[in-house]
């Protein structure tokens, strides 16, 4: 089973501007930066990729979850809700209400305004594409003790990912992949409004969606969407990998069960901020890349 969210990884143009960005208005700051190593290009199935520019960045909490920016030349073909993959980031927000009214609208553009996405009035969120048109939820779980999953709440002004979220053709195969590779349980699927996608496909606001949750052992969640049809698969950049949110790297605590299902080699990694870990990647069906981090060998 999935521990939790560790590194989510963008396809960005220019990582000066972008981490410019995330440092001026949302507080985050730079931990690590370089150029894609042979050994992680290979790791990743990219060779093109070695020798990008990349910055690592976290929130200003106690949170060791990063946001990874890998710098490409080519934007490739990433609509958020319009292609399959990984489509939005989730971050907690203290309050995306002030936060709304705050942000830079040439480096972030709110498409949704704060609201509350439950009859509970408990979670209120606001959506906005960041610098590169990258789909991000900034969201307040006012208590979560009355959350139906275990999620967690802010603990800086933003903080850390807590929820990506998936956009699948197949909401079968995803869930099977999910369950029977990855040992993942997999909750529902739900009928639920996705106000965001319904205006992404020009729907009623109150078109019903299948969607499916996988909790981890922490809090954290993976948000599977049924797309529909029309919904393409994304296009690898001149790097080998898609534009946007591109890489989630999950925590776990053994890789023994994934290497034996999947007859792939988990490859031990010292570069930040895998420090030794172990580190096997694989694709889902929706061409999702995942990266799966567990312990030193």
């Amino acid at each position: 089973m999935l521990k939790s969210i560790y590194i989510v990884t963008l396809l960005v143009l220019s990582v000066t501007r972008t981490e410019q960005a995330y440092q001026s208005e949302l507080g985050y700051q730079p931990v690590a930066r370089g150029q894609v190593s042979s050994e992680l290009a290979n790791i990743w199935q990219s060779p093109p990729a070695e020798g990008a520019r990349w910055v690592l960045m976290k929130p200003d909490s106690d949170s060791e979850v990063f946001l990874r920016f890998v710098e490409t030349g080519s934007q490739g073909n990433y609509q958020p809700m319009k292609t399959l993959g990984w489509n939005a980031v989730e971050i907690q927000a203290a309050d995306p209400d002030r936060l709304s009214g705050q942000l830079d609208p040439d480096l972030f553009e709110i498409i949704g305004p704060p609201a509350f996405l439950t009859d509970k009035n408990n979670i209120r969120a606001m959506q906005a594409l960041g610098p590169d048109r990258e789909l991000l939820y900034f969201t307040h779980v006012i208590d979560p003790e009355l959350t139906s999953f275990n999620i967690g709440t802010a603990q800086s002004w933003v903080d850390r990912v807590f929820i990506m979220v998936l956009g699948t053709a197949d909401l079968e195969a995803t869930t099977v992949f999910y369950r029977d590779t990855l040992g993942q349980a997999i909750s529902g699927p739900y009928p639920y409004r996705v106000s965001v996608l319904s205006r992404a496909w020009n729907e009623p606001e109150d078109t019903l969606y299948d969607l499916s949750i996988a909790q981890l052992q922490e809090p954290f969640l993976i948000e599977i969407d049924r797309y529909p049809d029309a919904a393409e698969r994304r296009l690898d950049t001149s790097i080998g990998l898609p534009y946007g949110p591109a890489i989630v790297s999950f925590r776990v605590e053994s890789l023994d069960n994934v290497v034996k299902r999947t007859g792939q080699k988990a490859v031990a990694l010292q570069s930040a901020p895998y420090r030794g870990a172990s580190v096997l990647f694989l694709e889902g069906p929706s061409g999702e890349r995942i990266e799966l981090v567990g312990p030193a060998p």
